[in-house]
């Protein structure tokens, strides 16, 4: 999976338009979808946009500290995916494609606290 891909044509944040009024229709469609399948309380919808270039060793991970109350996206090298405290959050949907690949992946853990300590060499 090149997981740079999917980051690869994507506009910088500065250059993509705010959600507009021409955007409510697709986004109803998508809703009543989900809703069709149970699953609004599971999916959402995301701004697709880069803020640096990813490379094809590289994932972008989310780490959160519950105490501070704040979240970290960081970039690791793809290996970190082979981890069992990893989530897939993020995918980006393509032509002819269900799913092209993970964009983002979240550190996931029963014990909350030690969410905030992960780290990845």
């Amino acid at each position: 999976m090149m997981l740079a891909l999917a980051y690869q044509d994507l506009p910088d944040i500065d250059a993509v338009t705010p959600l507009g009024t021409d955007d409510h229709a697709c986004l109803a469609e998508i809703r009543e979808v989900l809703a069709r399948h149970g699953r609004l309380d599971r999916f959402g919808i995301t701004l697709l946009h880069s803020h640096f270039p990813i490379t094809d060793n590289e994932v972008l991970v989310e780490l959160c500290d519950d105490q501070a109350r704040s979240l970290t996206m960081t970039v690791q090298s793809k290996t970190v995916l082979e981890s069992p405290n990893l989530k897939p959050t993020s995918w980006r949907l393509t032509d002819g494609e269900a799913m092209v690949s993970c964009i983002t992946t979240c550190v996931s853990s029963n014990d909350k606290h030690g969410r905030k300590h992960v780290t990845f060499k």
